[in-house]
């Protein structure tokens, strides 16, 4: 009796099996909820019209944009983004193959289709974003805001000033003219009918190299000057410098916000070129509204998203906001009652009857004047200015204020009454739970998209550009999240949109 059974390299098959054939027999290895089932579904209910109208009649056919889109949004779920990585996954592997019906696209093809019509397809983020509503999820009005830095397709050696861009500019001119007067000298030693030679094929290759850099430069010379920016990137030249997470590392790059809800579904993502979050709440809780169709009755954020405006944006809209300003560490640790910050202006007691302040000595500080500042393009201040009575004769003046002539001045925004009331109700013990929350319900996905699907940078270039290729991991997150929440594809074939 054989111990093993009998290799088959050797055997042939008797008949050839149809596409059709093949393509059931890979159908019943995949098991009913899948993925890559669930894709499939999801895309054949979109509407690709679009895509499809900008396909020609003439030539050979073409790949069915369907059928492209979910080898896209598989590979990025999967973190699997290069094109050529792709192109081998339709050659090799089961699920893939299934996806694309048998069809073997080569890396360009893949790599065409998501350049030509990236904007296009960021655009079904919201398409799948609404298949949630129509299978019955609705915890769409309670959302959490976060944002994570994401390394650019360039290099950090290519971030100067202008003077710096107008050096290289300058050498290259220089190049330039030595390069023509050479090719010059060259001609009057070959005769015109005789084909180049290798020195004129490098000499024009030189030319061509140098003469696209003189144009990209004067393009950003451009930029620097419209944008009134200090440094920009010649490879990248929407990339702003920033510092990936604790890191001190400067590099170029693009700071990624999401909205999730508290089950961690995506509603909202964007992509900005600022190094900080502090104009990005209000635009990221109306996307998500715009998006769902849900009006949003809480939101909670880090302490990157407090301001001012923002309180004052919250309390206007009648959102019941968690968002601590930067100070809200040394709030909570302690921090403004010791000793050596005694005389912080936290710790001037307010009197409104008299609208006065009481410093920590027990003396009073009078409405003085009121002063408006603004600061950057889009935030205007207004401070109202206090100046103590007594200060001349305080033996503490040397601890409280530096100033010789005048007394102790504070300087306190109008809006500083819903500051305080935030930080109290963060520091409250209901509103703890709520804050600390955030933790592991976003930072996990942006944890998740970074280091388990590798999205730690960029493959492509430009803001439009990079916000959907950010957009595309954001589907694949959501439609791993649809079936975590237990719809099944054969659920979702069943919705109409």
């Amino acid at each position: 009796m054989e111990k093993f059974k009998p290799f088959r390299d050797g055997e042939k098959a008797m008949i050839s099996l149809s596409v059709e054939s093949r393509l059931a027999e890979i159908e019943k290895g995949i098991p009913q909820t899948h993925l890559a089932r669930l894709v499939k579904e999801v895309v054949f209910l979109l509407d690709t019209s679009a895509i499809e109208a900008r396909y020609s009649f003439d030539g050979q056919k073409s790949y069915h944009p369907k059928l492209l889109l979910c080898v896209l949004i598989y590979g990025y779920s999967s973190g699997l983004r290069s094109s050529r990585d792709l192109a081998d996954k339709c050659r090799r592997d089961d699920y893939y193959k299934f996806l694309m019906q048998l069809y073997e696209p080569d890396h360009r093809t893949i790599s065409d289709f998501r350049k030509d019509h990236l904007e296009l397809i960021s655009g079904y983020f919201v398409d799948i974003l609404r298949i949630f509503d129509k299978l019955g999820y609705t915890k769409m009005g309670k959302i959490y805001i976060d944002g994570t830095k994401v390394k650019a397709n360039a290099s950090a050696k290519r971030t100067k000033s202008k003077d710096s861009f107008e050096r290289w500019l300058g050498r290259l001119e220089n190049e330039i003219s030595q390069l023509l007067q050479e090719a010059a000298n060259l001609d009057k030693v070959e005769d015109e009918g005789v084909k180049l030679s290798g020195n004129q094929e490098l000499l024009s290759h030189k030319l061509e190299h140098r003469a696209y850099l003189k144009n990209k430069i004067n393009d950003a010379l451009t930029h620097l000057k419209d944008e009134d920016k200090r440094k920009l990137n010649l490879t990248d030249i929407s990339a702003a410098n920033m510092k990936k997470g604790g890191s001190k590392d400067i590099r170029p790059g693009y700071n990624c916000q999401a909205a999730v809800t508290e089950d961690g579904v995506i509603t909202a993502a964007a992509v900005v070129a600022e190094c900080n979050d502090k104009n990005q709440l209000e635009p990221m809780l109306e996307a998500s509204e715009q998006n769902t169709g849900q009006d949003v009755c809480e939101v909670v954020a880090d302490s990157g998203y407090g301001s001012y405006d923002v309180y004052e944006y919250l309390e206007k809209r009648g959102i019941d906001g968690h968002v601590p300003d930067d100070t809200f560490g040394r709030v909570k640790s302690g921090e403004f009652e010791k000793e050596k910050n005694r005389y912080h202006y936290r710790n001037f007691k307010y009197q409104e009857e008299s609208d006065s302040y009481i410093c920590p000595e027990g003396h009073r500080l009078n409405y003085l004047t009121t002063r408006k500042r603004k600061k950057g393009t889009n935030r205007l201040y207004t401070y109202k200015i206090y100046r103590g009575t007594a200060c001349s004769e305080c033996d503490k003046r040397h601890l409280c204020t530096k100033s010789k002539k005048r007394g102790r001045e504070l300087k306190i925004e109008l809006r500083e009454s819903l500051l305080r009331a935030m930080q109290e109700k963060v520091m409250s013990a209901k509103g703890g739970v709520k804050y600390f929350k955030r933790h592991y319900t976003i930072e996990p996905i942006f944890g998740h998209l970074k280091h388990n699907l590798g999205f730690s940078y960029f493959l492509l270039r430009g803001l439009d550009k990079v916000l959907g290729e950010f957009k595309l991991m954001c589907m694949g997150w959501n439609l791993q999240k649809l079936l975590k929440l237990g719809f099944t594809p054969q659920m979702v074939a069943e919705v109409q949109i």
